[in-house]
């Protein structure tokens, strides 16, 4: 899906990258200025539990559950050129845990990265996680 919006804030959805490009293809030179064409539109999602948004401009949002301590979590897509940022939020399930545990990421790599803490990972805890890249 791509979208633009006008200077008047009214968004143009189109259902491919492709057919954006065919539409300002066809539309004329000073149509064009009324559209906002930051490079900014949406051409491909998958908003599952771990998914992602991928834009025209080449950013990529990312996000999951990592569900084990020590082994990596690889991201829905691989980022085509780095991952710039992960930041990730530990959740305890187990009732007898009162207290927060630190989180640490490590090795992160345009296709995974890993979660750790300083103490056990409770059998049904998890971290919630967003990534960046492009």
């Amino acid at each position: 899906m791509a979208q633009s919006t006008t200077n008047l804030g009214k968004i143009h959805v189109f259902p491919s990258e492709t057919l954006y490009n065919q539409f300002k293809n066809l539309v004329a030179d000073n149509d064009l200025a009324l559209l906002k064409d930051d490079g900014a539109y949406i051409i491909a999602a998958n908003l599952a539990q771990n998914g992602y948004v991928k834009f025209s401009n080449g950013l990529i949002l990312q996000w999951g559950i990592a569900t084990q301590a020590g082994y990596a979590t690889a991201y829905p897509i691989t980022f085509p050129s780095r991952c710039l940022a992960v930041v990730a939020t530990y959740v305890l399930r187990d009732a007898s845990s009162y207290w927060q545990k630190p989180l640490s990421l490590q090795a992160i790599t345009r296709s995974s990265f890993t979660a750790a803490t300083a103490s056990s990972w409770g059998a049904n805890d998890t971290a919630l996680w967003i990534a960046v890249g492009m």
